[in-house]
């Protein structure tokens, strides 16, 4: 496949005019790999990943005001914050935090009016029917949070025509954000460290590409250092209900543990309430290690031990890629890898944080 050549990055929004021009296409062919129409108008990939190359070294942002209102007016860049129902609330205000911030201390050319952000949200699972998501028509950039693995099969067969980072995804053409690989095998060390020899993990369903790495890592490590697998508990959700009512279910069952590893926060509490009411003791019965350390860990009873990366590490990471993006620096598409850290408290026999 031929090479685009330089172009000379234009002042202000790149036009379709111009991507056609850089790629040496027609206007039509650019706008049909934009509107991702491309398989239909049976457009060949060398030219289809042509177009999508100028495009990205040109800045291109779809015109959401040329689109909505066909308008004169400035332009207002706007950035999504995309994510699924499930998603933690303090996740997501992390995200927003971030991204706003990084607006306000970047500039750049697309921007003649001002930056807005929203948050678009959709089933889990179901992120193929978010309107707008393939033409831009709703927003110019984006952060995607939380996707299943149905969810990340159709962005790999789709392609977005915008700038786009993923949150503790990998898929191949977009910039990436995620967390150490480690997280799960340290949550089994803490616990063995702490003579915990009965182990379980309790996690949501269906598993994300990071739940299942958490899961995975847990799992090996445990039965690495133990000679034995721990058990699975599997809970509908992420919610605090959910964890509620899962590890309820398998206490019944009767399998006896001494070490619990919940893949998040909210699940870690919903075990407390069920650990406590089987009339077992944190962490002296069970020690207890969560992910994410949320504001409100430091208040479980006892104090919540967590391991993983921060979310504001996660938030800030995410937020200079996309703006890194929008301001046109090159059309490569990273991916950062946020270390680890951990909190240790007193659900898992610590004194301190």
């Amino acid at each position: 496949m031929g090479k685009t050549k330089p172009t000379k990055k234009p002042r202000g929004r790149a036009t379709v005019r111009g991507i056609a021009a850089a790629a040496g296409v027609s206007i039509g062919s650019v706008s049909s790999v934009l509107n991702n129409r491309h398989v239909e108008r049976r457009i060949a990939p060398e030219t289809v990943e042509k177009i999508r190359a100028a495009a990205a070294g040109l800045g291109y942002l779809p015109n959401i005001s040329a689109k909505r209102l066909r308008s004169g007016g400035k332009n207002n860049v706007v950035l999504a914050l995309v994510t699924s129902f499930e998603a933690p609330i303090p996740l997501v205000n992390h995200f927003i935090i971030a991204l706003r911030a990084a607006m306000a201390a970047g500039k750049f050319p697309q921007a003649e009016g001002a930056f807005s952000v929203m948050i678009e949200m959709f089933p889990a699972g179901r992120l193929h029917e978010l309107p707008g998501l393939l033409t831009g028509d709703h927003f110019n950039a984006a952060i995607l949070l939380n996707t299943t693995a149905e969810d990340d099969a159709f962005l790999n067969r789709s392609p977005l025509p915008y700038p786009v980072v993923l949150v503790n995804r990998l898929i191949a053409g977009y910039a990436a954000v995620v967390e150490a690989p480690e997280t799960g095998s340290r949550a089994a060390e803490i616990l063995i460290r702490a003579k915990r020899r009965r182990l379980a993990v309790i996690h949501g369903s269906p598993l994300t590409q990071t739940t299942r790495a958490r899961v995975n890592g847990f799992m090996h490590r445990g039965a690495e250092l133990l000679g034995r697998p721990a058990h699975e508990v599997m809970a509908g959700k992420l919610s605090e209900t959910a964890g509620y009512d899962a590890m309820r279910a398998f206490l019944k069952r009767g399998p006896e543990i001494d070490g619990l590893y919940a893949v998040s926060d909210a699940l870690a509490l919903g075990a407390y309430r069920a650990l406590k009411e089987h009339g077992l003791k944190i962490p002296s019965d069970v020690a207890v290690v969560g992910v994410g350390d949320y504001e409100i860990s430091p208040f479980f009873d006892p104090p919540l031990t967590s391991v993983g990366v921060s979310h504001q590490a996660l938030a800030e990471e995410a937020s200079r890629l996309l703006l890194q993006q929008l301001g046109g620096v090159g059309a490569a598409r990273p991916t950062v890898t946020v270390p680890l850290t951990e909190t240790l408290r007193a659900s898992s026999g610590h004194r301190a944080g």
